[in-house]
């Protein structure tokens, strides 16, 4: 008897209006949260950063080129970038060789964004402009 009396009250609710509301506040949810999830494009790393790691801040130009630049104009390094599977690819010339650095990219916002480097270690980039 007393299986009965639950199989009817766990029947009750799923057909009642209170698992409708249940379960069109979860389909709600899910809808807002994928809309308005913000894919992650490479014109959002373009602009002026300062590493946690360095003095120079990089400029990241939306043709790919990135450089290290002092206040004086003098150029310190340069090379290109591109964003490509959640990872910023750094690339450079070194003894006629062309080398691409990877680092996948761990967050990204308006004001920062933070890459993991090949020795495991976190670099944060602030926003200079």
């Amino acid at each position: 008897m007393a299986a009965s009396v639950r199989h009817l009250a766990a029947m009750e609710f799923f057909s009642g209006k209170r698992f409708r509301l249940v379960v069109l506040a979860l389909l709600v949810g899910f809808g807002i949260h994928f809309l308005t999830g913000k894919k992650v494009s490479q014109r959002d790393f373009v602009g002026k950063w300062q590493s946690d790691r360095a003095v120079t801040p990089i400029h990241l130009a939306a043709n790919g080129e990135w450089e290290l630049r002092k206040d004086d104009g003098t150029l310190l390094q340069y090379g290109v970038w591109r964003y490509e599977g959640k990872q910023i690819i750094w690339s450079i010339k070194q003894g006629g060789r062309i080398i691409d650095d990877p680092n996948p990219v761990l967050s990204v916002t308006p004001a920062e964004f933070r890459l993991r480097e090949r020795d495991g270690q976190t670099t944060v980039f602030k926003r200079l402009d």
